[in-house]
């Protein structure tokens, strides 16, 4: 299971990929970041695989929503932000706030647990984010996925002013739902063995400045790429090689990078979509 952590002087986030990303979602330069190992020893990361048949009497005592949670959004609870959602409302991906000393301790302590159960005549795997504790809080609440009742997030919910969140209208006023578990019969969609490979990312934030709409640089590249030509700026940007297209293309969404031999381009193949980069070295 891949869980981010993306960590500056303000707010911290973090990323839980609940399935495998695509391969140019988070790629090697992305791994290469990693700060995990700095703080936990390799041995420590690891993901348990539990059975435990009691966890149907904890699951019992929780509230289950009569509606699904794409259903409730914005009506019954808010999130803290975006959660990503296949079309049948299946979630993919949980964005969430995650400071990275919380991270590494919940890493450390393996708070990410999956646990096999029965539960409701039906075998289930249920994939932790927290200490038991607050996963199985009795008054948590349980959302199922889809009608078809395979799948189910576990979510604490909270007061907004103690996140910090302050609505203008008193009407707008929603608890947050905090994510704690997910509940899964669906190996198709959560495969045991991608949730069972513990890939836990620790990547310290770098300070972004935008130069237009679609090209953001490092502040410590900046002036390197001020320093070329307007000319030159444009040949580079136009003369990215995409190994999908076999040719030299245009890069979109391009974050310029400082780099050991000048700046890193990495971003998107105007025309196929995919991952390009370039490395423009120093004279």
């Amino acid at each position: 299971m891949l869980v981010t952590c993306f960590y500056d002087n303000g707010c911290d986030m973090g990323y839980i990929y609940l399935k495998p990303p695509e391969d140019d979602e988070f790629d090697d330069y992305e791994r290469s970041k990693n700060e995990i190992t700095n703080y936990i020893g390799p041995n420590q990361i690891n993901i348990p695989y539990v059975v435990d048949a009691q966890v149907a009497s904890y699951l019992d005592q929780m509230v289950i929503a009569a509606n699904t949670f794409k259903a409730d959004h914005e009506k019954g609870y808010d999130t803290e932000y975006g959660n990503d959602m296949d079309e049948k409302g299946y979630i993919i991906g949980i964005e969430l706030t995650l400071d990275h000393e919380r991270f590494i301790e919940l890493v450390k302590n393996q708070a990410f647990t999956v646990i096999r159960t029965e539960w409701r005549n039906r075998e289930y795997h249920l994939v932790t984010f927290d200490y038991l504790e607050k996963v199985f809080k009795p008054e948590n609440v349980i959302y199922k996925l889809t009608d078809n009742e395979d799948a189910f997030v576990i979510v604490q919910l909270e007061e907004p002013e103690k996140l910090g969140y302050y609505y203008t209208d008193s009407e707008d006023r929603r608890p947050i739902a905090l994510f704690k578990a997910l509940i899964s019969a669906r190996d198709d969609i959560y495969p045991l063995g991608y949730l069972l490979k513990p890939e836990f990312h620790l990547v310290k934030n770098t300070s972004l400045t935008f130069i237009d709409n679609d090209i953001s640089c490092e502040v410590d590249a900046l002036q390197f790429w001020n320093d070329l030509s307007e000319e030159h700026r444009e040949r580079i940007i136009n003369n990215v090689y995409c190994e999908n297209c076999s040719d030299t293309v245009t890069i979109v969404d391009c974050t310029i990078y400082n780099d050991p031999y000048g700046v890193l381009l990495r971003g998107k193949c105007k025309n196929c979509g995919k991952r390009v980069a370039r490395v423009v070295e120093r004279d």
